[in-house]
C-alpha cells in the first residue's frame, strides 16, 4: 500500500427514478476530478439505466464503469475482478444510509485494503420517528452508545474514513463510540455536480414559453417515496403504513408548496414550473396540484408530464429564478449555479436535512410545521422583491461544500485525516 492512493473504486449509484440519487455518483467523481486530478475514480454502480449511463459517458467521457455483483465465489464479471484487483481503496458513496454490507464484508475478508464512506447519511430514528431538526438532534444526544448494532460499528470502526454529510450522524457515530476512522464532517457528492444539457434546457423553455431568469421551479414529493408502486413490487406492511402517512398528509404539504407557487405569481408576475425530483411526482403533481391552486395563479403554472434527464434538470435550474423543493437534492442543484433555493422539509425526514445549516445557510430550510405556510411566503416573496440575498446564500453553500469537499478528497487520496474546521456557525439550525 502506498501513501498516496491512486485508483478509488467507487460503489455508488444506488437508483435511477431519482435524479438526486443519479446525481450522487457523478458529484463525487467531479470532485475527485477537481481536487485530485492524479487519482483514478472506477465507478461501481449498483443500478445504471442507459439514460443515465449516456450522460455520464458525455459528462465524463475517461470514465471507467464496471458491471458486477460479489459472491461467496468472488466477482462476477472479469471487469470486476481487474478493478477490485487494481484498486488503493474502496469508497462506498453518498447516499441515505451505509448500504453495502455485503461489499465491505467481502472486501475486508478478501483484499484487506483501505475503504471508507464518502458522505453518508446514519440517521436510526427517522423514520419511524417523526420530528424537527432540533428534535432530531435532542433524540441523538440521547441515544445509548450502545445502540447500533455491533456488525455495523464494526464496519465503521474498521473503515480508513468516514465522511459524514450533515453533523447530526456526525454526533450519531461519535456518541455510538467510532473512534477507528477518520471522522469528519464530509458533504454530499452532488454539491459538486455541474454538469447541464442547455440544449435541452432550452428546448424545454421554448416548449413552456418561458424565459430565462423569468420564472421559478416547484419540486413536489411524498412523505414516503412509494416505492412499491414506482417498481410494481407488492407492498410490504412498512410500505402500507408509509401509503397511509402519504394519504392522510399529502393534501397538507402540497398546500404549502401551492402557498409558495401563488405568492411567487402573485408578487414577481412571473410564470412557476413544477417538475419532479422522482419519477413519480409527475403523476403527484399532475393530480393533486391543480386543485390547490387559484385559477388565476393556474394559468400561469407549467406542470411537467414527463420524469426528466439530470442534465436537463440541472440545466433548467441553471437559468431560473428560484428553485422550492421538497426534495433535498434540488435545492443542492441549485445552491451549485447561485440559484436562490429554498428546501421545504417534510417531519418524516432523516436528518440529511441538516446538511445545510452545516453549510452555512440554516434558513434555507423550512419545516412543514403549523408555521410553513406563513414561513415560507415570506421567504418567497422576499427573493421575488430582491433575490441578492438569496444569491449570496446559494454561493455561501456552494463555495463552503467546495472548501469541505476538497478536504475530503484530498483526505481519501493521501490517506491522511481530513482535519476541517468546524461547521459554519451562523445561527441556530
Amino acid at each position: 500500500m502506498t501513501s498516496t492512493r491512486r485508483t478509488v473504486l467507487l460503489r455508488s449509484s444506488w437508483a435511477t427514478v431519482n435524479i438526486g440519487d443519479v446525481a450522487h455518483s457523478p458529484g463525487v467523481v467531479r470532485a475527485f476530478q477537481r481536487y485530485a486530478p492524479e487519482a483514478e475514480v472506477i465507478l461501481w454502480p449498483v443500478r445504471l439505466e442507459e439514460r443515465e449511463r449516456s450522460m455520464l459517458r458525455h459528462a465524463f467521457p475517461g470514465l471507467r464503469v464496471v458491471d458486477g455483483t460479489l459472491s461467496g465465489d468472488g466477482p462476477s464479471t472479469p471487469e470486476l475482478a481487474a478493478a477490485i484487483d487494481g484498486a488503493d481503496v474502496l469508497m462506498h458513496g453518498s447516499g441515505a444510509d451505509a448500504f453495502l454490507s455485503t461489499e465491505i464484508d467481502w472486501w475486508r475478508e478478501h483484499v484487506g485494503r483501505p475503504y471508507g464512506y464518502f458522505g453518508v447519511t446514519v440517521d436510526p430514528l427517522c423514520p419511524p420517528t417523526t420530528a424537527t431538526l432540533p428534535e432530531l438532534a435532542q433524540m441523538v444526544d440521547l441515544l445509548p452508545p450502545s445502540f447500533l448494532e455491533d456488525d455495523v460499528k464494526d464496519r465503521f470502526d474498521s473503515a480508513d474514513f468516514v465522511y459524514c454529510r450533515e453533523t447530526l450522524t456526525l454526533a450519531t457515530l461519535r456518541g455510538q463510540k467510532i473512534t477507528g476512522p477518520d471522522l469528519a464532517f464530509g458533504p454530499d457528492g452532488t454539491f459538486a455536480f455541474d454538469h447541464t444539457d442547455a440544449v435541452a434546457a432550452a428546448r424545454l423553455l421554448e416548449d413552456f414559453g418561458l424565459r430565462p431568469g423569468r420564472f421559478a421551479c416547484f419540486v413536489p414529493r411524498l412523505r414516503f417515496a412509494p416505492y412499491a408502486k414506482i417498481y410494481g413490487t407488492e407492498p410490504t406492511r412498512e410500505q402500507l403504513r408509509r401509503d397511509a402517512v402519504n394519504r392522510a398528509t399529502v393534501t397538507h404539504d402540497l398546500a404549502v408548496l401551492a402557498a409558495a407557487i401563488e405568492t411567487w405569481v402573485r408578487v414577481s408576475g412571473l410564470p412557476a414550473v413544477v417538475v419532479p425530483e422522482m419519477s413519480y411526482a409527475v403523476e403527484l403533481a399532475q393530480e393533486q396540484l391543480p386543485g390547490l391552486l387559484s385559477p388565476q395563479t393556474l394559468s400561469q403554472v407549467r406542470i411537467l408530464d414527463r420524469y426528466w434527464p439530470l442534465e436537463e434538470a440541472t440545466g433548467v435550474y441553471a437559468v431560473s429564478s428560484l428553485v422550492v423543493s421538497m426534495e433535498c437534492h434540488s435545492p443542492i442543484m441549485a445552491a451549485r449555479h447561485a440559484i436562490p433555493t429554498v428546501y421545504l422539509r417534510q417531519p418524516t425526514e432523516t436528518t440529511k436535512s441538516q446538511m445545510f445549516a452545516d453549510l452555512g445557510a440554516p434558513d434555507l430550510v423550512i419545516e412543514l410545521d403549523h408555521r410553513a405556510t406563513a414561513t415560507v411566503v415570506a421567504a418567497v416573496t422576499d427573493i421575488a422583491t430582491d433575490p441578492a440575498p438569496a444569491v449570496a446564500r446559494s454561493r455561501r453553500v456552494a463555495a463552503n461544500a467546495d472548501d469541505r469537499l476538497r478536504a475530503a478528497v484530498q483526505a481519501c487520496v493521501t490517506g491522511r485525516p481530513i482535519g476541517l474546521p468546524a461547521p459554519v456557525e451562523t445561527g441556530d439550525a
